[in-house]
């Protein structure tokens, strides 16, 4: 079969079209700074640190949501609250609205500098995509108008490296596994698990982080790598060219 062009492009977000890291400890404290003018009893028994430890130690007695991190949060917070001598209603309450202070700060992002650039050139070519485990709304953010479509582990209730989120892209564009290209920073997540769904891929990596022997020798088919986001239009352009050729050449 001869292979038709790449058309659609896939994105990670988090740390491939900015840094999260910066962003979701500021959301933290300011959740946290809300929680000490509303739920006093819960900051008297905990800090800001202790409080995101407490939380993540409960994560795991909820494997069944591993896969729902907004759901995950809301309960575990509203747990502390309970433990912290709030009523069931009021713990309820206000592990809902601690959640949309640290949802709308949750989305207070950077992009980093080349990002625009690079969306704008794809998007004069390409269908433009979003498949993240996190739980940004790209359509919150003013880079969302670069965007076609967009899934996250919450709404599939599977995260990436499992095959429903690129499949969920195959089907809503309507195209062949082979006509799409994800990018993100996660070799594991968006690398790994796009090729094995039939995706072509780019390992977003500006710190040029080693890739092992046996990935290497396991994926180096559709396997592309960049340290810059401004490189990922050139190498969209040469996988296509490329193809082209085999599409002119083959008998």
């Amino acid at each position: 079969m001869k292979p038709n062009p790449i058309s659609v492009v896939t994105f990670d977000l988090d740390d491939t079209l900015w840094a999260v890291r910066p962003v979701l400890l500021k959301a933290e404290y300011i959740v946290f700074d809300w929680l000490e003018e509303f739920a006093p009893k819960l900051t008297d028994r905990f800090t800001a640190k202790s409080f995101m430890k407490w939380r993540w130690d409960i994560y795991a007695n909820y494997p069944e949501l591993a896969h729902q991190i907004s759901q995950l949060r809301t309960i575990t917070v509203q747990l502390a609250l309970e433990e912290s001598g709030y009523s069931t209603a009021e713990a309820k309450t206000l592990a809902d609205q601690a959640f949309e202070i640290f949802i709308e700060a949750r989305h207070q992002v950077l992009p980093f500098e080349t990002a625009i650039p690079m969306l704008e050139t794809l998007k004069q070519h390409y269908r433009l995509g979003v498949l993240t485990n996190g739980n940004a709304d790209i359509f919150r953010l003013a880079l969302g108008q670069y965007f076609e479509f967009s899934f996250t582990a919450e709404q599939l209730n599977a995260s990436k490296p499992l095959p429903e989120p690129f499949l969920a892209a195959q089907a809503h564009a309507a195209v062949n596994a082979s006509e799409i290209i994800h990018i993100g920073d996660s070799l594991e997540h968006d690398v790994i698990g796009a090729l094995d769904a039939g995706l072509h891929a780019i390992w977003f990596n500006p710190d040029d982080k080693e890739i092992s022997a046996d990935v290497t020798a396991k994926y180096h088919v559709n396997f592309y790598q960049v340290q810059c986001l401004s490189d990922i239009p050139a190498v969209i352009d040469t996988i296509n060219k490329s193809r082209l050729h085999s599409r002119v050449t083959s008998p």
